[in-house]
Order: C-alpha cells, then sequence, then structure tokens
C-alpha cells in the first residue's frame, strides 16, 4: 500500500499545487490555529504547503514517503528527508513542533501518532479528513473520536470544519486524479467507473470534514 501511494503522489507533483485547494485551506488554518515557533517538523510535506504558512523565523523540515513530492519541497525549502511516518530517523524532541497536514489518515495512527509525539519538544498539531468526508465514495476515514482517544488528555483543544472542494463535473474527477487523492485504501484500487458516473452526475458539493487536532507533549 505504501508503495502504491508513494508512486500515486509522485505521478501528481506536477499538477498538485493547481488542484490541491482544499489541502491548501487545510495547511493555512492548521498554522494559524498552533501558532508554531521554532525548528518545525513538516511531516508528509508534499510540496511545502504548511512551510509556506510558518511564521518566517520558523526552522522547517521536509518528511514525505514520495520522492518526487520531497524532490519539490526541497526546491523551496532546504531541509528534508525522504522517511516513512511509522518510522521517524530522528531522536526523541528533535523538533520544537511537527504539523502534519492531511497526510496521516494514510497511516497505521497506532503507529505514526507515537512517532510525532516522540520527535516534539512542546506540540504537535493535526489536520486531517475524518469521518464524514466524502461522503457516498465509502473512503474509510477515522472518526474524530478514534483519533480523540489515542492522544487522551494531551490534546489542549480540536476543532471540526467542513471544507468545500470546489470542483464539480470532470474538474471534480480531476481533483482526485491530479491530488494522487484516488486511492480508497481499504479496497487498494484507484476509483471505479461507477464511482467516476456518480462524481459526475452528482449534484451534491463533495466536503472534507476535517479535524484539527492540537496535542501537548508531556
Amino acid at each position: 500500500m505504501k508503495e502504491l501511494l508513494s508512486l500515486r503522489f509522485s505521478r501528481a507533483v506536477e499538477t498538485y499545487e493547481r488542484w490541491a485547494i482544499p489541502q491548501l485551506e487545510s495547511a493555512r488554518f492548521l498554522v494559524k490555529l498552533t501558532e508554531p515557533a521554532g525548528r518545525v517538523l513538516d511531516l508528509g510535506c508534499g510540496t511545502g504547503f504548511v512551510s509556506r504558512f510558518l511564521p518566517p523565523e520558523c526552522d522547517p523540515f521536509g518528511v514525505d514517503i514520495s520522492y518526487r513530492m520531497l524532490k519539490a519541497y526541497l526546491r523551496e525549502f532546504p531541509g528534508g528527508v525522504l522517511a516513512d511516518a511509522e518510522r521517524l530517523p530522528f531522536r526523541d524532541r528533535s523538533f520544537d513542533f511537527v504539523l502534519s497536514n492531511f497526510s496521516l489518515h494514510w497511516t497505521d495512527l497506532d503507529r505514526s501518532l507515537p512517532e510525532a509525539l516522540r520527535v516534539a519538544r512542546r506540540g504537535v498539531g493535526i489536520a486531517l479528513p475524518v469521518s464524514g468526508s466524502l461522503r457516498t465514495l465509502g473512503f474509510p476515514f477515522p472518526s474524530p473520536e478514534e483519533i480523540l482517544s489515542r492522544v487522551g488528555e494531551r490534546s489542549s483543544f480540536h476543532l471540526l470544519r467542513e471544507i468545500e472542494i470546489p470542483f464539480r463535473g470532470w474538474d471534480l474527477v480531476r481533483f482526485f486524479h491530479y491530488t494522487g487523492s484516488s486511492i480508497n485504501p481499504t479496497r487498494r484500487r484507484l476509483l471505479t467507473r461507477g464511482e467516476i458516473e456518480e462524481l459526475l452526475n452528482s449534484a451534491e458539493r463533495f466536503t472534507f470534514r476535517v479535524l484539527f487536532l492540537s496535542v501537548r507533549v508531556i
């Protein structure tokens, strides 16, 4: 599955910037809510949406599982490494903050969340789509309760926000294709013809229901 994800996101690198509008909005909101400072790990950095919104005094460092996404990130930012969020190659408390936007739902949260907390000194900020997103397509997003139960009392705040995908018809199909997000992890395949027809014919506005979460490091 990880190899498939890496391949899909690598293929999408040239089109991601234009089409990933919900992800961009989420990154902006995540940074505003968490107010990071110091050395910041951009976990699942993609092309660098989170790092772009950081205050100028921050020192960003990117991690991604896709080589081509990381290569695009490094054209703009000085530091990054190809790595798996479930096995981060850093010592404990290596970063002041860890921020992850629209990436941890692709991982085993029982592994990636503890890793994010392990390498952070001050806090972890997370934005990820949860159940209720893309309602008719059957994507297996985790529930907010599942995520909050994993962090327990360390959560300093959380909120849910609906972020609309601003495309219809074929542009909606292109959004899933050009952002690398057309994989349904439960079936390990791309959208079917029936699902594509549903996207084309639907009058529904598709949205991501995004959980924004700030976690204290104890």
